[in-house]
């Protein structure tokens, strides 16, 4: 080999040995840049959710949004509260009709079918650009907000609080609460424990039939149980979601309720929102989305609406249920819901009227 060559071998050892070294210390892209260079162009968002701007007059949602528009100032955001089922299937219907006013949308898990069969939903790697897994629909059409936490809630100045915190799911049937116990009319906080994991099928609905023996009052509207709640019409609610009772704690005042959370803790799925295929400005609609499936976003959630997935370190729920055994709702049963709401209200000899048991 001549001294040339020689040369020219440790030039390029030299030069492969300096890539080597500086090309661990090379910068990733952030898989969201992406999106942020193509919402600063659309410059707005319109977020359509279940959170309320205010609770008692309270800032609640407003603070969320407040949060994410100081992520990207760059984005004009606009809010508006979307309620219960009428309101869902309303901007459903418009949807369809080819009426898209919101960039994100809330909307029921038993919806969708309905909304992947026509084609509404715009798909993105959600768990790539931060979500959490848990969080993330698995087909990428969305993600999880308003996480619900059930428990017993009752009534501080009947049951004293050393009672309570002996309370277990067998409580809600104890014969001396009877005529003073209420429940949902839709009782969410059973459909975990369908799960063959939990309690399964038969032991769940065993509990339905011997829970009706107990004659519990049935409500339509939660507002109205935690206000019986606190006046003493009602000794306790099994299967509260804890939202209701810390809001109505911290924001209405209510010291006169409590809630503990029994073992198996029901957790629910939550709130599904998505980006619609068509909206205006869906780069920033990922982008919302994105960010509410954070640690950070979460953790604000709990604070403000009191909803914050408890898999998250740093929020009070992670720290109330800490230890505890817990029944997590899975994607795959949130699409069960209607046929677990008819089982259990045909176990407790109630009417049907809303729920479809699915083929």
């Amino acid at each position: 080999m001549n001294r040339l060559t020689k040369k020219s071998v440790i030039l390029t050892l030299l030069i492969c040995g300096g890539l080597t070294v500086v090309q661990p210390f090379s910068v990733r892209a952030d898989p969201l840049d992406p999106y942020i260079q193509a919402a600063k162009k659309e410059g707005a968002v319109q977020i359509g959710v279940t959170l309320r701007g205010k609770i008692q007059g309270k800032p609640s949602g407003t603070r969320y949004i407040a949060a994410f528009q100081k992520r990207y100032p760059f984005l004009k955001v606009g809010f508006k509260r979307i309620g219960g089922t009428r309101e869902r299937e309303r901007v459903l219907t418009e949807m369809t009709a080819g009426m898209y006013n919101f960039d994100v949308v809330t909307a029921g898990t038993t919806m969708l079918p309905t909304l992947i069969s026509a084609k509404l939903l715009r798909v993105a790697p959600f768990e790539q650009l931060g979500v959490a897994k848990f969080l993330a629909h698995p087909q990428n059409i969305g993600v999880s907000l308003r996480t619900p936490v059930y428990g017993i809630a009752y009534n501080r100045d009947l049951i004293p609080d050393e009672t309570a915190r002996t309370f277990t799911w067998e409580t809600c049937m104890d014969p001396k609460y009877k005529g003073k116990i209420a429940m949902d009319d839709g009782p969410r906080h059973l459909f975990p424990f369908f799960r063959d994991d939990v309690w399964g099928r038969e032991k769940t609905l065993d509990y339905a039939r011997r829970w009706a023996v107990n004659k519990p009052h049935v409500e339509h509207s939660r507002s109205t149980a935690a206000a019986k709640l606190a006046s003493g019409a009602l000794s306790m609610h099994c299967g509260m979601p804890r939202t209701q009772v810390l809001e109505n704690q911290e924001y209405g005042d209510a010291k006169s309720i409590g809630i503990v959370f029994p073992e198996p803790v029901p957790v629910g799925v939550g709130d599904f929102i998505f980006v619609p295929e068509k909206s205006s400005h869906p780069n920033a609609g990922i982008l919302f989305l994105a960010w509410t499936g954070t640690q950070e976003a979460q953790n604000l959630l709990d604070e403000v609406n009191f909803s914050g997935h408890p898999a998250f370190e740093g929020n009070d729920v992670n720290k109330v249920i800490k230890g505890k055994k817990v029944a997590y709702a899975s994607w795959e049963d949130a699409a069960l819901d209607d046929q677990y709401l008819t089982e259990i209200l045909q176990a407790m000899g109630m009417p049907v009227v809303r729920a479809k048991k699915k083929k």
